[in-house]
C-alpha cells in the first residue's frame, strides 16, 4: 500500500534543503554579529550550524553569498511591511511600524537586547569588497522603485508627482542612516544595540521629513 501523500508543500527533500539553508543563515548571522564578518570563517559557521563545510558550499558559493542572502531576505521583508502601511501615515511612522513588525516576525532579537558589533553590512558600505556594497546599492535601488510604484498605484497623485519617489527615498534614507549610526559607534569603540541603531535611523528620518534641516 503506497504511503499517504504529504499535505505540506514541496517534497521532503526540498524541505530538508530549506531547513539546512535556514540553519546556515542563522548560524552565520549570529557569528557575524558576535565576531564581525572578517573574523568569521566558513568552518566557524559549519560548527555552529552543525553541518559539513561541503554542505555549506552546496547552498552558498562564498561567505559573502551567505551574508547577502540574509540581507536580501531582510530587505524584501522590510519593504513588504512598509508597503502594507497606509499612505496617509507619516513615513517615519511607517518605518517605525515596519521595524516593529520585523522584530515580531523574528528578524531582530529584542529579547536579550545585547550590545553587538556593527553588522557587516555597515562595514562593507564604506570598506570591504566593492561588489558587496554594489549588490546592496543595486538591491535598494530596485526596492525603492517597488515602494514608489506601490505608492503611485495606491495614491491619488497628480501625473509627474515626486511624492511617491520621495517616500521611497525617505525609507532608504532611514536605513542608510541606521547603518551610519552603527558604523560611527563602532569606530568610537562603543557597543551598539539594535534599538540604538533603529532609533538613530528614525531620528535622522524625522529631521529630514520634518523640514528641520
Amino acid at each position: 500500500m503506497p504511503a499517504a501523500a504529504d499535505p505540506r508543500p514541496g517534497t521532503r527533500q526540498d524541505r530538508r534543503k530549506a531547513a539546512t539553508r535556514a540553519k546556515i543563515l542563522d548560524a552565520a548571522e549570529r557569528l557575524f554579529d558576535e565576531r564581525g564578518y572578517a573574523d568569521t570563517s566558513i568552518e566557524d559557521i559549519s560548527e555552529l550550524a552543525d553541518v559539513a563545510v561541503r554542505t555549506i558550499y552546496m547552498h552558498f558559493p562564498t561567505k559573502a553569498a551567505i551574508m547577502l542572502a540574509y540581507f536580501d531576505g531582510w530587505v524584501e521583508a522590510f519593504v513588504g511591511e512598509v508597503k502594507r502601511r497606509p499612505l496617509d501615515e507619516p513615513v517615519v511612522e511607517s518605518v517605525r511600524e515596519a521595524l516593529a513588525a520585523m522584530a515580531e516576525a523574528g528578524w531582530v532579537d529584542r529579547v536579550e537586547n545585547e550590545a553587538v558589533r556593527v553588522h557587516p553590512i555597515a562595514e562593507h558600505l564604506a570598506s570591504g569588497a566593492p561588489d558587496i556594497a554594489g549588490h546592496i546599492l543595486q538591491r535598494w535601488m530596485r526596492e525603492m522603485e517597488e515602494i514608489a510604484a506601490d505608492a503611485r498605484d495606491r495614491g491619488a497623485y497628480e501625473p509627474g508627482s515626486l511624492e511617491p519617489q520621495a517616500r521611497a527615498t525617505a525609507v532608504f534614507a532611514s536605513w542608510i542612516a541606521a547603518m551610519s549610526v552603527a558604523r560611527q559607534r563602532a569606530m568610537n569603540d562603543e557597543r551598539v544595540t539594535i534599538e540604538q541603531v533603529d532609533s538613530g535611523g528614525l531620528g535622522v528620518l524625522a529631521h529630514i521629513t520634518g523640514g528641520s534641516l
